[in-house]
């Protein structure tokens, strides 16, 4: 059920998305009195080691903070899966440990540490 919850995470952009006004610094402009530019929707990614920022059109930032969530949500679901497959790797270790030392008592041997 996770597996697929996390398949179905397919749109995905890794990065943050925050919004930012400007001032222009012009003689007179608004911005002077506090009425800055914008809002400027900014997207900023990290790949390779790399940092990058792109400005985004106001239409696109609903899609883009929707694949910045369902990236968050598939991380988060990894880092889950991870837990559960070192959870289930444990229980198998006992599993074998108790199942040896009681096949070797069955068949006469003396059961090894």
């Amino acid at each position: 059920m996770l597996v697929r919850a996390l398949l179905e995470l397919r749109e995905q952009l890794q990065g943050s998305l925050f919004t930012r006004y400007g001032e222009c610094r012009k003689p007179g402009c608004g911005c002077q009195e506090g009425a800055l530019h914008g809002p400027y929707y900014v997207l900023s990614t990290r790949v390779g080691g790399k940092s990058g920022f792109a400005y985004l059109e106001s239409e696109r930032v609903s899609e883009a903070r929707e694949r910045v969530k369902s990236y968050r949500e598939f991380r988060a679901g990894l880092r889950k899966l991870k837990r559960l497959n070192e959870d289930i790797v444990s229980l198998l270790k006992r599993y074998q440990a108790v199942a040896s030392r009681a096949g070797g008592r069955r068949i006469g041997l003396a059961a090894t540490a």
